[in-house]
């Protein structure tokens, strides 16, 4: 007799973190639900459970349910369920004791059918393999009964298996920079030092004397670059002598004193300037350029000694007599050759300010006198450029570099080399950030691309409750990323 019984199959694959859902038709015999078909390391793993309805499976008849995983490449069929009326499980047992059965076919379970719902726990673990990236879920039906076979056609478990995604979300972070703040005169300054050799105890300059040509030279090129530049006003030079210790601390005060002067008188005579435009400072003798000195030379003889005479409390002339004494006097007749030399010095510093630029004048004017240009300009200019582009990068590399110590120009430098992915280049410009909305916003995408999702969170959520507007977008990219991590952490 031909059976004609209708198979009905509804199937949900679920993700690792929905809880199991069925869909199915009313006076379905068969119902499916995927709990779980994903990639599991090197395995595929498969959890489903079967309802069938045992009261429509007549006494003589068998219905056999083989999951299979098909791709347009390839196929393979899972040990099948096979659930048998009354009277064939009879038969099917009888088979099974004489040795009989010439079903070769792996059966994940064999049963009587029931009155009411038989449910079977489908869970299964095979090998991973390629081309299952692409296959789909299906249960091919076989109804068997008085020597007639009727095969159903493929039901729909699942149209894809779950499996580890080929790359990782990469985030892409907002970046917060900061305006600076326009400077309203533009102050600066050309430091330098002249170490001039003089006749013994006498402070009149000798041009042509040893290599003064060479130390007066440095100061007039700086004095020379400053007043022939149109943009640049010169406000004054402040000079500060200083003497090394040998000898009576009061005639090195004096002798300090004469020396910066008659730079002074030199400088005013060579560039016609007026006595007004100068101050004048002394220095003395260079204790504390000394301290440094020693610190730094590991060959000076019993430096631990020679140190501890530098930072006493004694008076100076008393500390020139204590070196001269040490260990036979070997520690004074190195400091004397090698170091005193370079404590005898005239400090120069030659103030000035700069006119505004335009932003066209800017664009010029960081290439060659980047110190001209204030800090809101540079961020004039490098909004001039497309974001991103080398040009706009460069201004605040630029910037950085010429306000090393400034808070803003340190953010914004951040900001660019977190941009590069310089992750090491960005971490210490935060160190040197302060610690506005911006700065802590900045903190919260470097832990961000960096994988420190809870110290990205805690700084996020800060720069938020600040009011950095692009801290809402951050913390989606972060939300996103938690989900590929989850998701990852679900495939091992």
């Amino acid at each position: 007799m031909k059976m004609n019984i209708k198979l009905y199959v509804a199937a949900a694959l679920l993700l690792v973190i929905a809880p199991a859902t069925q869909a199915q038709s009313a006076n379905s015999p068969v119902k499916v639900v995927c709990n779980e078909l994903k990639q599991q390391g090197k395995e595929l793993v498969i959890d489903a459970v079967i309802t069938i309805d045992g009261e429509q499976i007549k006494s003589r008849e068998s219905l056999s349910l083989t999951p299979v995983l098909e791709s347009a490449s390839q196929k393979e069929g899972l040990p099948s369920v096979l659930i048998n009326g009354r009277i064939s499980q009879k038969v099917y047992d009888r088979e099974v004791a004489l040795n009989n059965l010439k079903d070769d076919e792996p059966r994940f379970l064999v049963m009587k059918a029931v009155k009411g719902v038989t449910v079977v726990n489908y869970k299964k673990t095979i090998p991973f393999e390629a081309w299952m990236k692409d296959a789909r879920f299906v249960l091919v039906p076989n109804m068997c009964g008085c020597g007639n076979t009727e095969v159903g056609e493929p039901l729909l478990i699942s149209d894809k298996v779950l499996t580890r995604p080929d790359k990782r979300y990469e985030v892409h972070p907002a970046l917060a920079y900061i305006t600076p703040e326009a400077e309203t005169v533009k102050h600066r300054a050309e430091v330098g030092t002249a170490y001039l050799d003089f006749q013994v105890g006498k402070y009149v300059i000798l041009p042509d004397f040893r290599n003064n040509a060479a130390e007066l030279a440095k100061i007039d090129n700086t004095i020379h670059t400053i007043v022939n530049d149109k943009n640049i006003t010169l406000e004054g030079i402040l000079l500060k002598g200083f003497a090394s210790p040998e000898g009576s601390y009061k005639s090195n005060t004096a002798l300090a004193g004469n020396r910066v002067k008659a730079l002074a008188g030199y400088i005013r005579k060579q560039h016609a300037f007026k006595e007004s435009l100068f101050t004048l400072e002394n220095g003395s003798e260079d204790w504390e350029g000394l301290k440094a000195k020693v610190e730094a030379d590991a060959n000076v003889p019993s430096r631990s000694s020679v140190l501890a005479i530098i930072n006493s409390d004694e008076d100076p002339d008393k500390k020139d007599v204590q070196l001269a004494k040490l260990d036979g006097g070997a520690p004074y007749q190195y400091v004397l050759k090698n170091i005193y030399p370079s404590l005898r010095r005239s400090d120069y510093r030659v103030n000035y300010t700069v006119r505004e630029f335009t932003v066209e004048e800017g664009r010029e004017i960081i290439k060659t006198r980047p110190q001209q240009l204030s800090l809101s300009e540079m961020f004039a200019v490098a909004n001039s450029y497309e974001v991103g582009s080398k040009e706009y990068n460069d201004v605040f590399e630029i910037a950085v570099r010429m306000f090393s110590d400034d808070p803003v120009a340190n953010l914004n430098a951040a900001n660019i080399a977190m941009s590069k992915n310089d992750l090491s280049a960005a971490r210490s410009y935060l160190a040197k950030a302060g610690n506005s909305p911006q700065a802590i916003h900045a903190r919260g995408v470097l832990n961000l691309i960096e994988g420190n999702l809870g110290e990205a969170e805690k700084y996020l959520k800060q720069a938020k409750s600040a009011g950095v507007k692009e801290a809402d977008a951050n913390l989606e990219e972060l939300h996103k990323k938690q989900e590929d991590n989850a998701l990852f952490d679900s495939f091992n």
